[in-house]
């Protein structure tokens, strides 16, 4: 990784942990106003909101990073399947609530997994101001062995993921 790259997931890392934090502070809030009105469980219907906050921070990434913005966000977005495959083998964390609606760590995981994605799409993106990307798949300027080493490291998580799913079940 050169110095743009480590830059760029230093910002990634950064627009994910602001989105983080608020969305931990609605869940919190949520969660203790329900300990005091209601049953105490953690409220389902928030897994959406938690991950609302975290878009106002890594929209001017993106809009900022024009380089190789459509790849990095398909390897971003395609790195949570692997997270969510781990997380479903590593146990139930995914699990429902008797009522049939999710539980805290469902929120864990989405945070998490938000986090890990912004990272990553910052480290691959490019430089700010950099010219628009012309493929989907490759991300313009840069060599073959990036290339293996990006969708190879993907490739890689999805072959883990599914080895502790085999391993588990």
């Amino acid at each position: 990784m050169d110095e743009t790259d480590l830059a760029g997931a230093r910002d990634g890392f950064r627009a994910g942990a602001a989105g983080v934090a608020i969305g931990t502070g609605i869940a919190l809030a949520a969660w203790a106003l329900s300990a005091l009105i209601g049953d105490g469980a953690f409220p389902g219907y928030l897994l959406g909101p938690l991950l609302m906050p975290a878009s106002s921070f890594v929209a001017p990434l993106w809009r900022e990073r024009r380089g190789h913005r459509r790849p990095a966000t398909l390897v971003a977005l395609a790195l949570c399947l692997p997270v969510m495959v781990a997380a479903l083998a590593v146990g139930d964390l995914l699990a429902e609530d008797p009522d049939h609606g999710p539980t805290g760590w469902s929120g864990v995981l989405y945070l998490v997994m938000l986090l890990l994605s912004t990272t990553v799409f910052g480290a691959l993106a490019g430089p700010p101001g950099a010219e628009p990307g012309r493929s989907w798949l490759r991300f313009t300027g840069r060599g073959r062995r990036y290339h293996l080493a990006v969708y190879g490291s993907l490739a890689a998580a999805f072959a883990l993921a599914l080895g502790l799913a085999a391993a588990a079940g």
